[in-house]
């Protein structure tokens, strides 16, 4: 597949993504055609059989042979990875609850794992977070959201691996991914004074 054809199938895959966050399907969550859903997209057949093959293996839709391919309830397929799907309408105050969901996870973590790793840490280790710490008050002080976020979540890296936690470190990227992937709603909410 060429660049060019792999950057129309991400294209599609985002605008079909996006009509599920937003509940412009038909109430039965059931997709046109491919012929059709080619036409409303402007795209040819199988870069929609591509974008709908992506969003199946990601949980967001379901395809069977020989019935229309239906999108999942999006209850039912969020997942931290893909929670950005839920922030499309900030409006909706399921997205609200999401949210706040989010970050009373980040917030848990970080007490557990930085409380764990405290207690096996040794003294190069507890220098490491100490200064991850600190640089995180400064980009709470001084530094956008953004910054704020990647030193957050380094902070969680480094605290994971001191407490010799893999199931941890697994959901640290996790809880990054969504970050990634909700960031322009999340990075409004993630200045400094929050932070702090």
């Amino acid at each position: 597949m060429g660049m060019e054809r792999r950057g129309l199938v991400a294209y599609v895959e985002a605008q079909i993504e996006r009509d599920i966050a937003l509940g412009r399907l038909h109430p039965s969550g059931q997709f046109g055609s491919e012929a059709k859903l080619a036409r409303r997209y402007e795209v040819c057949r199988g870069t929609i059989r591509e974008a709908l093959r992506r969003l199946a293996a990601r949980g967001l839709v379901v395809q069977r042979p020989g019935r229309k391919t239906r999108a999942v309830p999006l209850d039912e397929s969020l997942t931290l990875e893909n929670l950005g799907l839920a922030l499309h309408d900030a409006s909706n105050p399921d997205a609200r609850w999401l949210l706040e969901g989010y970050f009373s996870l980040k917030r848990q973590v970080l007490v557990e794992l930085l409380a764990d790793c405290c207690a096996r840490a040794s003294d190069l280790d507890l220098d490491r977070l100490g200064s991850t710490c600190y640089q995180l008050q400064d980009a709470a002080r001084w530094e956008s959201g953004e910054v704020c976020a990647w030193a957050e979540f380094e902070l969680l890296r480094h605290a994971a691996r001191v407490a010799a936690r893999p199931g941890h470190v697994l959901l640290v990227q996790s809880l990054q991914r969504a970050f990634l992937g909700g960031a322009a709603q999340l990075l409004p909410l993630m200045g400094g004074e929050a932070l702090r």
